[in-house]
């Protein structure tokens, strides 16, 4: 069942998070800062970002390396926004929704046929300081603060003054977005709180507005930057501004040794084609509302704490969960609603132009089950080859075991006499057809020797 697999999911990715305990999940979209003298570094990004007439919702899920002492971020936004607390469940269930699988081929012998897969406080006060506090509350653990401020220079004084430690590198990109009327939200642990306490937060912004602030993300960011982007709207979307391209499923091959295919390399190839400037469409394709709320809501009934959603007493996880839903579906017609799904590794170089969305020329959907129309590496058949044909003179053996032959018609040949007291095996031969008498014979062993396999 979906509800099952779901926390399977959340359940191995907690093992592998404490196996390899330098990544820590932080939760917020923009740009991370941490005290100078720690050595931490942001490892990867996981966005969701919902758009409609009436809003637009932005979430992160940012992995890290190091563990931060303090943890702070740093959002460029226009006008007032709303912020809300979400869940790591929210990102399970997505990911789990659009990803993508890869299916073997079927092959000729049919004894080897295979269908695996790999699968609130006071607002508007200016501070003396050429910095205006438009908002300023605490959600969850977290303090926040909405500032504007027509003056970098005095933006960027006001956030080091109050804990922020803003990388030289980072100055600039600032300086930039306040020259463009960008105010900003700031946000950081409640001092006494762990990151252990650290959530989602999502961030509400009137009106549609598809744009990434990639520019931001540069700061905490490492050498290479992968980020997973699920886009919630009606219709399919893609980069406006930047290229993107797809995977080409007529050239994925399946490799029956490793039980996996080429699609990893596919995706490499792409990005290594633009430098690491493009992003590749996953899936694009309608998606069910009510599947995705059922789905939450059961995970919220049956084990709220280990929800994400509860607060440290176990309570208010229902609740919690539907305003969640509640804005990331906001403004959105059910019927319509589509997620797209986004990747890129971007360099840190790259990280100088935000990515603005918008909708696909093509809505034609993008699928995440793929199936590998090419093989390497094909495991024998028991009985007939996946390229020979033709009738064999059978096998020498008594007890009916095969022989190999040599000419004839036949994928599957006539199996020979055998040896004295037998009554003959299943012969392999190279050019012709198959005889009729053999096919109970090959159904039998396909049946007993056939095995599904799923790998990612």
């Amino acid at each position: 069942m979906r509800f099952a697999h779901t926390l399977s999911l959340a359940a191995s990715t907690l093992t592998l998070t404490l196996a390899f305990a330098p990544l820590r999940d932080a939760e917020a979209c923009g740009g991370c800062f941490h005290v100078p003298a720690e050595n931490t570094e942001v490892a990867s990004h996981r966005m969701v970002l919902s758009v409609s007439q009436a809003q637009s919702t932005l979430y992160d899920q940012i992995a890290y390396s190091g563990v931060p002492s303090s943890f702070a971020w740093v959002l460029p936004v226009k006008g007032t926004v709303t912020i809300g607390l979400s869940s790591d469940a929210l990102f399970a269930e997505l990911d789990q929704l659009t990803q993508v699988t890869v299916s073997a081929p079927n092959l000729p012998c049919p004894s080897c046929n295979a269908s695996s897969g790999f699968s609130a406080g006071a607002s508007g006060s200016s501070t003396g300081t050429g910095v205006t506090v438009v908002a300023q509350m605490v959600v969850g653990p977290y303090e926040t603060v909405q500032l504007s401020s027509a003056d970098p220079t005095a933006l960027t004084a006001w956030l080091t003054m109050h804990g922020y430690a803003i990388p030289t590198d980072v100055k600039p990109i600032i300086a930039a977005y306040v020259g463009e009327g960008f105010d900003f939200l700031a946000l950081k642990l409640v001092p006494g709180m762990s990151v252990t306490a650290m959530k989602p937060v999502r961030v509400t912004t009137p009106g549609a507005s598809p744009v990434l602030p990639l520019r931001m993300v540069a700061a905490g960011a490492g050498v290479t930057v992968p980020i997973t982007l699920f886009v919630v709207g009606e219709g399919r979307y893609e980069p406006a501004n930047l290229p993107w391209f797809t995977v080409d499923a007529s050239k994925l091959v399946w490799d029956f040794a490793t039980n996996s295919s080429n699609y990893k390399k596919l995706r490499q190839d792409g990005f290594t084609a633009s430098a690491g400037k493009a992003w590749l469409i996953e899936s694009a394709q309608p998606t069910s509302e009510p599947q995705i709320t059922s789905d939450i809501t059961q995970l919220v009934t049956i084990d709220p704490m280990h929800s994400g959603y509860a607060d440290s007493m176990g309570n208010g996880a229902p609740k919690a969960a539907q305003d969640d839903l509640a804005t990331l579906f906001g403004g959105i017609n059910a019927s319509s609603l589509w997620i797209t799904r986004l990747l890129a590794e971007l360099p840190r170089t790259s990280l100088s132009t935000d990515l603005t969305l918008g909708a696909a020329a093509s809505q034609m959907s993008v699928p995440n089950a793929l199936a590998a129309a090419k093989y390497i590496n094909a495991p024998p058949c028991p009985c007939g080859t996946a390229t020979g044909t033709g009738s064999g003179t059978g096998g020498t053996s008594g007890d009916g075991t095969t022989g190999v032959g040599t000419t004839g018609a036949g994928m599957i040949g006539a199996g020979g006499a055998g040896g004295t007291g037998g009554g003959g095996g299943c012969g392999i031969g190279r050019a012709g057809e198959t005889p009729f008498a053999l096919y109970g014979v090959v159904a039998a062993l396909a049946l007993a020797g056939a095995r599904r396999r799923r790998a990612r």
